[in-house]
């Protein structure tokens, strides 16, 4: 589907919230290129314990003010839900704006896909919870001339869904992704910390 609305439906509430903005022109406010592949990496690494909203406002103050009372309203039917954001192009200065308007704490992690702004995110949040993807030649993030490199992310979207979900609490994952985290070399630390910290996550899953 390219259009998803459980905030505004309040029909999510669930562990984690993903709230994305499309690029330009894109169908739906899900978009195509980005949204609907990291949707579906995010429900399979939460075991579908996810609530997703995305935003079809255009970039500029305005589009910032929509993402921002949609965190406003996920907290206030879920003050319990760790909330992480996304944009793709126009959508990632609309991130951009968010951040900018809103308080530490409210967003645990951003994901930007092709930056036109080229910048740091607003200190909203901490730089190791914020990753960009840009594209080798893409013009809008880099300054590259291959138009095409701008509208293929698809190999990026996965990574981007496994960041999301790293950066907030651990018991939205499955034993086996907390398993495989610890043994992957994302958790720091050694072996033996490792195998200490997995006893502790699963227990605590539990």
């Amino acid at each position: 589907s390219s259009t998803a609305n459980n905030i505004t439906d309040n029909t999510g509430c669930k562990e984690l919230t993903y709230i994305f903005t499309r690029g330009t022109s894109e169908t739906g406010n899900m978009g195509a290129i980005i949204g609907p592949e990291v949707v579906s990496d995010l429900k399979s690494l939460s075991s579908n314990k996810i609530t997703v909203q995305d935003d079809n406002t255009n970039m500029g103050t305005s589009g910032g003010s929509t993402m921002t009372s949609l965190v406003k309203q996920a907290i206030s039917q879920n003050p319990n839900t760790n909330i992480v954001v996304s944009g793709y192009s126009q959508g990632a200065v609309i991130v951009h704006n968010t951040a900018s308007q809103l308080s530490s704490g409210e967003i645990q992690a951003a994901v930007l896909f092709s930056d036109p702004l080229k910048a740091e995110l607003a200190n909203t949040l901490d730089s190791s919870k914020v990753k960009k993807f840009c594209a080798t030649g893409n013009p809008v993030c880099k300054n590259g001339s291959d138009v095409m490199a701008h509208l293929f992310y698809s190999d990026d979207t996965q990574t981007a869904a496994q960041f999301l979900v790293s950066a907030v609490s651990f018991k939205i994952l499955s034993r086996t992704q907390v398993y495989s985290l610890s043994y992957e070399g994302r958790v720091q630390g050694n072996i033996d910390n490792k195998k200490q910290l997995y006893l502790r996550l699963v227990l605590w899953y539990i």
